[in-house]
């Protein structure tokens, strides 16, 4: 499954460029991008090098589309690296501007070494916008010092047309029947299988559920370091059929997985400085028209408002995970209520259509500035 920056840029480009935006893309050649590349809208420049050659070589091609075609913006997806050291060249030599997407882990990072602190943050002041992708990394660069009109909010958006909720009620149970009986309530998470995705906690929570609750299953998709942990937990609570590891699965699997589930509990946490700084998987869900139940820590609390979309929870707290599960199956009509209200937020808010309109208006702002 590929990072949720990863699909926020992605789904950007592709808006902006249907737009009428011209947009081109470098970055690194990965398994598979033919493939991806050949259906986008706008231009994609990969490199099949060692990493540090690769950012030599689209720094290189960087000032040489400078000279030729002068663009407007330069977007950088991530602070780190030589190609912000390009970005920043260009500034100085062409007065380029450019921004920096800060998705919150940059910043933890960016305490590592003193030497690496110094270069992300010269690299942060030099920008001329940072675009948070949240209220709580907005929060974070405050409290870095970095000044209100610097900072600009803009959500990763949702493919709405694709994550949509069906009518069909046989559809949802031949979907369903992959994973359990029908008239069972499935719990569905989604998330790379990393300590701040706090899977263990919820696997704790749906523990507790399942003494009294034979009807529950709970299905885990993702993959990561922490699987064999993982399954040595569910094994010692001898829970082999009711919560399962499934693995990666691409994006059609995820839609199959929100439309089936009853619930989708993704109730991540802060830990050793890494945490979510948004929550794209909620979105869509709630896109799905599900209850979602999320961490009250990092940037989860920015998809939901609690008690009308879906449930906030102390993550950190195994019961009160369980609680606000167990809450939703004993209310099945609440739990459909705060699904259609979620998918009525996303819509209004978190379209890419929405988004796509935020990042437009940012960037003239910017160019009308710059000239």
């Amino acid at each position: 499954m590929p990072g949720g920056i990863a699909n926020f840029l992605s789904g950007l480009c592709n808006e902006l460029s249907r737009r009428g935006h011209k947009i081109y893309v470098q970055v690194n050649k990965m398994p598979g991008s033919e493939i991806f590349d050949v259906n986008q809208p706008y231009k994609i420049i990969r490199y099949d090098l060692p990493k540090r050659l690769c950012s030599l070589v689209i720094g290189g091609y960087l000032i040489k589309q400078c000279i030729r075609k002068r663009p407007d913006i330069i977007f950088l997806g991530h602070v780190f690296g030589t190609r912000g050291f390009f970005a920043l060249l260009v500034h100085w030599c062409f007065r380029i501007p450019y921004v920096i997407l800060i998705h919150g882990g940059h910043l933890p990072l960016a305490r590592v070494s003193k030497t690496n602190k110094i270069a992300v943050f010269s690299l942060l002041n030099s920008a001329e916008l940072l675009i948070a992708n949240s209220q709580y990394t907005s929060n974070l660069l405050l409290e870095k010092g970095f000044s209100k009109n610097k900072i600009r909010i803009l959500n990763p958006g949702v493919d709405t047309d694709y994550f949509f909720p069906l009518e069909d009620k046989k559809e949802i149970e031949k979907i369903k029947k992959q994973y359990c009986q029908v008239h069972t309530i499935l719990i569905v998470n989604v998330a790379r299988l990393v300590p701040k995705k706090n899977h263990i906690k919820l696997i704790e929570a749906l523990s507790e559920i399942m003494k009294n609750k034979k009807q529950v299953k709970g299905i885990i998709a993702g993959d990561g370091p922490e699987r064999e942990r993982l399954e040595e937990l569910i094994a010692s609570k001898g829970l082999f059929n009711e919560i399962i590891l499934i693995g990666n699965v691409d994006h059609m699997q995820v839609r199959d997985l929100m439309r089936a589930a009853d619930i989708v509990a993704l109730p991540s946490i802060l830990i050793n400085g890494h945490h979510e700084s948004f929550g794209i998987v909620a979105m869509e869900a709630a896109s799905c028209n599900k209850p979602v139940i999320v961490g009250s820590k990092g940037g989860q609390a920015d998809t939901v408002i609690h008690g009308k979309t879906g449930l906030i929870v102390d993550a950190e707290n195994a019961f009160e995970i369980a609680k606000a599960i167990n809450g939703l199956i004993e209310n099945l009509h609440m739990a459909k209520q705060l699904g259609v209200a979620g998918r009525k937020r996303v819509v209004e808010k978190f379209a890419w259509a929405k988004s796509a309109e935020k990042a437009e208006k940012i960037f003239q702002g910017l160019m009308s500035k710059s000239t």
